[in-house]
């Protein structure tokens, strides 16, 4: 994957320099990056071109209240005429993504892509040029835990880092993480992955040979490998540790922090905008870098305006994402950037199995949410009480026939392969299809992982 270096060093020295800005000054500068953004898309963008010339929009003075909403499910619609670049299209894409696992693989050798189904249901795809993926890889090296070595044999040499969760595939966390692995880092940090989808047990012997100083994965994942901690099976000396990809609660610190004795830094990104923030000390806040970012608070969602891709931009972009803004705190230092409470409605239930040897073992929600299927364009797995689950499908209105019924197979054969993966063979279940996927009624989100009512 090609990188740009100038561009990374560019946008860390000027993170740092906003730093210093007060909170005007900070977002008088966002407004400008945003015009520019506007008048880029309007060049290049037919999407946005329309909607300039519609709305009657002035790039040179415009404000991200003048353009509508964009949802996941409008994106989808017209990614086509959203990107800029008109060698870039979904059904490319499809392909592309149906081929490659390796998040090392460029699309059109060129641009780095991230697909995910996200809170929505729906499979989306993010595409960044290297220039985009430098400026969103700026906050993401700013927001790692912190690079301390508590192993006394191990004081010299690099930073051992490893990153657990789902490594194989285009998905945002390990995209980073191989960012770290094979790019300027690497001088600094020996970055390993470990799939989170292999069977506890092995994961568990392999970090113990490893012995990292810090880890990175998803926070339940990470609750998994502290239990092995406590049960000293695993046995880990770390300086750090970062969860990503969900939220992480009071108790969830208070848990690794008493499993490995040492700091704990949660860390929200996504695939929309890479990293996003991070939990502040040992409190609830949350700092949103948004040097590159501009939010809009509701009280059942957030809209997120990115000012650093300009190969997809997403221009108000809705997320099902809560966020309250903090209460004043003291005892915080002062800065620019926003604060905001715990993040709501980032958390999905991990199902436990019986693996074939007979043991509990679990499958990351995030290998669940990562699956891609040519054809399959949402998905939820229900549990059932016995030890099985259903996987309800929906599949994409244009398919008939054969090709309908090679996507509904390709569902199962992925789910074969992880069930395989995780040595969970004789876990039952079926796949079914369903015209759509239902919110829950009480907190009308989309849930990824439900209990089976209708078994």
């Amino acid at each position: 994957m090609k990188s740009d270096t100038w561009t990374l060093f560019k946008k860390l020295g000027e993170v740092r320099r906003n730093e210093r800005l007060d909170r005007a000054h900070l977002e008088a500068a966002k407004l400008r990056k945003f015009r520019e953004l506007v008048l880029y898309a309007g060049t290049h963008s037919p999407y946005y071109a329309r909607l300039i010339t519609s709305l009657g929009i002035q790039p040179e003075r415009c404000m991200p209240q003048d353009f509508p909403v964009l949802t996941k499910s409008t994106l989808l619609a017209h990614f086509d005429d959203i990107v800029t670049d008109r060698r870039v299209t979904r059904e490319a894409l499809t392909r592309f993504l149906a081929q490659s696992h390796d998040p090392e693989d460029a699309f059109l050798d060129t641009y780095r892509v991230i697909h995910t189904s996200g809170s929505s249901g729906e499979v989306g795809y993010f595409v960044y040029s290297a220039a985009d993926w430098a400026r969103g890889m700026a906050q993401q090296m700013r927001s790692r835990p912190k690079a301390t070595r508590r192993n006394p044999d191990r004081q010299r040499g690099r930073l051992r880092m490893a990153y657990y969760g789902a490594i194989d595939g285009h998905f945002a966390g390990v995209s980073m993480g191989s960012s770290i692995k094979n790019g300027l880092m690497r001088f600094f940090v020996n970055m390993q992955m470990f799939e989170v989808n292999n069977p506890l047990a092995d994961v568990v012997a392999e970090l113990n040979a490893f012995q990292p100083d810090i880890i990175i994965g998803y926070t339940g994942a990470l609750k998994m490998l502290a239990a092995e901690q406590r049960d000293q099976r695993l046995r880990l000396t770390l300086g750090g540790i970062g969860t990503v990809g969900e939220g992480m609660s009071p108790l969830d610190r208070q848990v690794l922090q008493q499993a490995f004795g040492c700091d704990v830094r949660g860390t929200y990104a996504s695939s929309e905008h890479l990293t996003m923030g991070v939990l502040e000390g040992d409190g609830d806040n949350m700092l949103l870098r948004d040097d590159d970012l501009m939010y809009e608070l509701h009280a059942d969602h957030t809209v997120v305006t990115n000012l650093f891709n300009f190969t997809l931009p997403l221009i108000r972009y809705r997320m099902a994402d809560v966020m309250q803004p903090a209460s004043a705190s003291t005892g915080l230092s002062a800065t620019p950037y926003l604060r905001i409470g715990s993040l709501i409605g980032r958390s999905e239930q991990a199902p436990v199995f019986i693996n074939d040897a007979g043991e509990r073992d679990f499958i990351s929600p995030h290998t669940i949410n990562e699956i891609f299927v040519p054809g399959i364009t949402g998905f939820q797995m229900r549990l059932q009480d016995g030890a099985g689950f259903r996987f309800v499908v929906c599949v994409d209105e244009a398919l008939t026939g054969d090709a309908r019924v090679r996507a509904v197979d390709g569902v199962r054969v992925r789910l074969n392969e992880i069930l395989a993966q995780k040595r969970m063979t004789k876990v039952p279940f079926d796949v079914e299809v369903i015209e759509r996927l239902p919110l829950n009624l009480r907190t009308r989100k989309f849930q990824l992982i439900v209990h089976d009512t209708t078994a």
